[in-house]
């Protein structure tokens, strides 16, 4: 129930936000030579008549004929002026391949809690034609769906080794979305003020650190794995029945692929004249949970026990919304208010506030006070919860972070702050940077995924309903594109989870997770490093500024 209100209200929020009339100012200026519409600036633009920059009057105006991108589109509040054409008019072989190519995409985004943006933005340019300016923003509508296919498939999913846990852990992204979220207010005005070929450096140089840290992750969970499965089958070689293989309590769990995948039960071991199941020779599904007790070296209080077993009936709700959701987004609404006040992504400022006033800055303030508290009350939970497991001799489920204030408090926020700088400043999802930090923390890749998805989920909903607001999609219509490239964006983020968690249950192998993530940040750094160096290109033949620029030019 809880679950059905908060997704009518999430659509009742987008569809108002979506009736908010919007239509960014016409660029160009009348009278300009030019030989092509693209001579008088990017879309909504005034078209090329005669040689010279003008209102548009036909569609010829706008360089186009029965199949051309752009549109001569009359407005009610000021003059016509060249847009996109909307998706279904007509529908052209080219939307025929970005569509296929967005939902392959989305795939490889969703499955490895990506997003994808790395390669939706070189594709809706390369393609589809858009300009930077209306590819981003489609880009996060694209992830949006994306996000919540997997966010719908993840729901009902366990934790691998812990199946009274949903897969998602919710109270690690309540710790670090805020931070990243702070991150993306410096990394948004960072953008505006870096020159291309720096952006275009840097961007590369990050997404080369992380395929080679998620490589050298993966190679090493690989060895792990093989010997991990030569140990199981020389041990099942040497046991009579020959259908138990010895499993290391503190290794990778799975099987070999060779044997079926049965599990052991309390039967086969009281044949063995056992009173129990004998935890070192099971046989187990790789998404079940195998608990090893460890031996406990103190007798836990009964205040410690009863706050345990709270601790672990909490742990078995599948939609926290109180504890856990419901701070995320308080977070999510102080940044789309500060936004609005401040004007961003092209949008002025509903309150007339100036770029660079006093005001303009003071507004940082309070949604980082608001996004400081949210984290600080979410890594006082963690760290409660770690403390509270040893208290009661507690064995830690694998993959959980072992806590202290360090963590909690200066390295987690810490490194989410770099990893929302980057993403806002790079154009990049904040998942390609989320999820290797929480991997290099310990966290298992099926819930490293499962927890960047729903961190995406956040992020993207912020951005596509200010982007809305704002008006900035391409077309007339602009729900169109919303609408069309939203439901793409669920079909592939469908496809590649599914795809993702039949691989990994076929062969065992948690490391081809890892290898896929890291071709995927291979691909997205060749993709995005392709628009930034025709960036750069393009700036250096006009004559652009190639240093830095002021924030508030604009």
């Amino acid at each position: 129930m809880r679950v059905n209100k908060a997704i009518r209200a999430c659509l009742l929020l987008f569809v108002v936000a979506s009736t908010c009339e919007a239509r960014a100012q016409v660029n160009g200026v009348v009278g300009v030579s030019c030989t092509k519409r693209s001579d008088c600036g990017l879309v909504p633009s005034l078209g090329c008549r005669q040689g010279a920059c003008n209102v548009c009057v036909t569609d010829d105006d706008c360089g186009g004929d029965a199949f051309s991108y752009y549109r001569c589109v009359a407005s009610p509040a000021g003059p016509a002026a060249c847009l996109n054409k909307n998706v279904f008019s007509p529908f052209t072989g080219a939307d025929v391949l970005a569509a296929f190519l967005a939902a392959f995409s989305t795939a490889l985004g969703a499955a490895c809690g990506l997003g994808g943006g790395g390669l939706l933005v070189p594709l809706y340019i390369v393609v589809v034609g858009l300009t930077p300016k209306f590819a981003i923003p489609l880009s996060k509508a694209t992830i949006l769906g994306g996000a919540l296919a997997t966010y719908w498939s993840n729901y009902h999913s366990k934790h691998p080794y812990a199946s009274r846990r949903p897969i998602i852990d919710y109270a690690l992204a309540g710790l670090m979305e805020p931070p990243t979220l702070v991150g993306t207010i410096a990394g948004v005005m960072a953008n505006g003020i870096f020159p291309s070929w720096l952006i275009l450096a840097l961007l590369i140089l990050l997404l080369a650190f992380v395929t080679y840290r998620v490589t050298t992750k993966a190679n090493a969970m690989y060895a792990r794995e093989n010997a991990e499965f030569a140990a199981a089958t020389t041990t099942a070689d040497s046991l009579n029945p020959p259908n138990h293989v010895a499993v290391e309590t503190t290794g990778l769990h799975v099987n070999p692929p060779s044997t079926p995948l049965v599990e052991k039960d309390e039967a086969n071991a009281a044949d063995q004249g056992e009173g129990r199941v004998d935890t070192d020779f099971v046989r187990f599904r790789p998404e079940q949970e195998i608990a090893v007790q460890s031996s406990r070296t103190m007798r836990p209080t009964t205040s410690q026990e009863t706050q345990l077993a709270v601790c672990h009936m909490q742990e078995t709700n599948t939609f926290p919304f109180r504890q856990c959701i419901l701070p995320l987004v308080v977070c999510i609404a102080a940044i789309l208010a500060q936004s609005l006040l401040r004007g961003g992504h092209g949008a002025p400022s509903l309150v007339g506030v100036a770029c660079g006033s006093t005001m303009y800055w003071l507004l940082i303030i309070p949604p980082t006070v608001v996004l400081g508290i949210v984290t600080y009350f979410m890594g006082r939970l963690l760290l409660n919860r770690t403390r509270l497991y040893a208290a009661c001799g507690e064995d830690t489920v694998k993959g959980d972070v072992t806590w202290t204030k360090y963590k909690a408090f200066v390295v987690f926020p810490a490194q989410c702050v770099v990893a929302g700088f980057a993403s806002a400043l790079l154009g990049i999802g904040g998942g390609i940077v989320q999820g290797p930090v929480m991997l290099e923390h310990g966290v298992t890749p099926l819930v490293q995924s499962a927890t960047a998805s729903y961190m995406i989920l956040f992020t993207s909903t912020s951005t596509t309903i200010q982007y809305t607001i704002a008006g900035q999609f391409p077309g007339e219509l602009q729900y169109d594109y919303v609408c069309w490239y939203v439901a793409l964006g669920f079909l592939g983020g469908l496809f590649g989870k599914k795809v993702v968690e039949l691989l990994i249950r076929k062969s065992g192998r948690m490391s081809y997770f890892l290898y896929f993530l890291a071709a995927n940040s291979a691909v997205q750094a060749v993709a995005m490093g392709y628009i930034g160096i025709r960036n750069v290109v393009h700036d250096i033949n006009t004559g652009d500024n190639l240093g830095l620029s002021s924030l508030c030019h604009g």
